[in-house]
């Protein structure tokens, strides 16, 4: 596994030193493709990658479809720097790291959003992405130490925005596989005069990987998402739109078992504790998202929306949670000065009603913010200044919290030449918890929990060529009050969430992507990452101090994402990917003492398109070696995930 890892490694040299000596006979050759800098609009202000103040990456519908995905969590693990596992094992809902926050709770230290509308919840659920079919996305971005100005609470790692596609024809996709694995989406539209109307179905089935328990029954799972959009454009300046959702998701998964038993056989159906080895987790909910832009003028528009979800979670008891998020921003745009500001409200309630429950009652969290980002482009020279106010409050039990918080964001991009420019950005960030966080594991209200703050400072650059595009960043995060999961404390049976006093994130990202000719590219991505704990005086976490210079828990220090395309012909792509993770302590190793640390993780996927007309035809390997990998938890606690060699066969017809 080192060989490969150096391996991967030098490639990245190879590539980068190619960037270095690229000259100008390179610009001449006409059998070279150019790679353009793309759009990004993170900030909700568009630009370019490279004149951005800030680090992203950037995928659109293109580098999707030819990925071979069928989820866009597979999308997110094998083509990207981030982290992507199973929440506790569960295949559709699946949690997301980006700088070293760990892949157990990572999740929460990002912002998601969809078409500009957050997908965090008020609760400790991962954000919904498995209601996000993979074949509705127009284009993903990643933006990395920004985001806090704009979106506010949570974005301190960064921020992922997808924004789907608007339906101008028929489309019909459908794939199945061994294990029972089955999708079929439908995506279709049409324009009325003033109206656009569209509506898209996506289904996905899980047949089961494991050994069956006892009932007969195996790792199954299934979700369902539809999705109705009305727009109308009575003028150039007017435009409105309305979109109905209903999504869904069950599924049967594995739970943690001992780890004699993985070695023998993470299929099996014995668990930890018992024979029982399968949690079922339900997800049922609506949602409707309604706004509209408004031309105020030459240079200056506004923007309304109102979203509203209405949800149901079932594990081990039901617990219902319903969302209503207000935004509304101004955008003047005119020369070289952008400026946006802007307001949100996110008004969230957790109803849960049982005898002697997990967090019995309701609790509710309201978030009010107000902000205002400016940038100023000075041809060769971009400056970025913005800066938020938001206030945060909490009931539960006649018991009343609030906290008043800030955020800015200050950054430049400078172009040396026209195929070299550095950037840097300062961020300062918080993220408040949410409200599962309020009780501990046997539903005893446990009281709030400070804030966490972080500062962070990044510097990069980019360099395009006709053949070479190269994303380099350096990034350090100071951090204070990082909540955490603690398993150890006495408040609660099975632990509490709390905080780390001080910690310190730093490292090292890579993107690049290599067109060595019109038949053969490359991309790589590479992050070095650190995540230690500075001072942590918790005696049931740490003895006093004995925590202080470890390791946070489930981060790994060297991820690599890998993919080599060849193009047989003018109308078929073969796509290879290699994921691979150094390992990591287990997710409740805070000491650093377990016997046993989490595996590096090393998957090999393969993919193959053939487009016949409006006709794609597609083929997609993932886990080609067949390795088993699990989630460590502890040293004697193991939740398996991706132990099986899949494959699925597709077709995506344009009418």
């Amino acid at each position: 596994m080192q060989r490969f890892f150096l391996l991967l490694v030098l490639i990245s040299c190879i590539l980068i030193t190619n960037t270095a000596l690229a000259d100008t006979t390179e610009e001449k050759d006409a059998n070279k493709i150019f790679l353009e800098p793309v759009k990004v609009k993170a900030a909700k202000i568009e630009t370019t990658d490279t004149k951005a103040t800030y680090a992203s990456e950037v995928y659109n519908y293109e580098d999707i479809a030819k990925s071979g995905a069928t989820t866009i969590f597979d999308f997110l693990s094998q083509n990207t720097s981030l982290t992507v596992q199973p929440s506790s094992g569960n295949q559709l809902s699946q949690v997301i790291d980006m700088r070293g926050f760990g892949q157990a709770q990572g999740y929460r230290s990002l912002v998601i959003t969809v078409d500009g509308r957050r997908l965090n919840n008020i609760d400790l659920s991962p954000q919904n992405l498995v209601s996000v079919p993979i074949g509705n996305i127009e284009r993903i971005e990643i933006t990395k130490g920004s985001g806090s100005v704009i979106y506010g609470d949570s974005a301190m790692a960064g921020t992922i925005q997808i924004y789907t596609r608007n339906a101008t024809q028929t489309n019909i996709t459908g794939s199945a596989g061994n294990y029972g694995i089955s999708t079929t989406s439908i995506n279709t539209g049409t324009s009325l005069d003033k109206f656009e109307i569209s509506a898209f179905a996506d289904t996905y089935q899980q047949g089961g990987f494991s050994d069956k328990d006892l009932s007969g029954k195996r790792n199954e799972g299934d979700r369902y998402f539809y999705k109705a959009k009305v727009k109308y454009k009575p003028t150039e300046d007017k435009k409105f739109f309305i979109e109905i959702e209903n999504a869904g998701s069950e599924m049967r998964y594995q739970s943690a078992m001992t780890l004699e038993t993985f070695k023998e056989n993470p299929a099996s159906h014995i668990g930890a504790f018992g024979a029982t080895n399968f949690t079922n987790a339900l997800t049922r909910s609506r949602r409707i998202n309604l706004g509209g832009t408004l031309k105020l003028g030459e240079h200056v528009e506004t923007t309304l929306s109102y979203f509203n979800e209405d949800r149901e979670s079932i594990v081990f008891n039901p617990i219902r949670y319903k969302t209503d998020i207000f935004n509304g921003n101004i955008i003047l745009n005119k020369g070289p000065l952008k400026f946006i500001t802007g307001f949100e409200r996110w008004t969230g309630r957790r109803e849960l009603n049982t005898t002697g429950g997990f967090g019995n009652g309701t609790a509710k969290k309201d978030n009010i913010g107000v902000y205002g980002q400016a940038y100023y482009d000075f041809d060769a020279t971009t400056i970025s200044l913005g800066a938020r106010q938001e206030w945060v409050g909490y009931t539960f039990a006649n018991s009343p919290e609030s906290y008043n918080l800030q955020a800015f964001d200050i950054g430049i991009n400078k172009s040396i030449n026209k195929k070299l420019s550095v950037f840097s950005n300062f961020n300062y960030a918080f993220q408040t918890a949410n409200t599962d966080s309020l009780f501990n594991s046997i539903g005893q209200f446990n009281g709030f929990l400070k804030p966490a703050k972080s500062s962070t400072l990044n510097i990069g650059l980019n360099h395009n060529t006709q053949s070479n595009k190269l994303k380099l960043t350096v990034f350090g995060s100071k951090l204070k009050n990082e909540i955490f999961f603690n398993p150890l404390h006495p408040g609660g049976a099975f632990g509490v969430n709390t905080t780390i006093d001080k910690s310190t994130k730093y490292g090292v990202e890579i993107q690049n992507k290599h067109i060595f000719n019109k038949s053969i590219s490359a991309v790589i991505n590479y992050a070095y990452t650190r995540a230690i704990i500075d001072e942590e005086l918790s005696v049931d976490l740490c003895y006093v101090d004995h925590c202080k210079g470890n390791d946070i828990p489930g981060v790994s220090a060297h991820n690599v994402t890998f993919g080599l395309h060849y193009n047989p012909t003018q109308n078929s792509r073969l796509i290879l990917t290699q994921k691979y993770r150094s390992q990591q302590f287990a997710h409740n190793d805070f000491r650093n003492i377990f016997t046993q640390k989490q595996k590096a993780y090393y998957t090999t996927d393969l993919a193959f398109n053939y487009n016949i007309k409006n006709v794609q035809i597609t083929a997609k390997v993932d886990n080609l070696f067949e390795r088993s990998h699990g989630i460590w938890v502890s040293d004697n606690n193991i939740t398996p995930f991706n132990y099986t060699r899949n494959w699925r066969l597709g077709a995506n017809i344009a009418f």
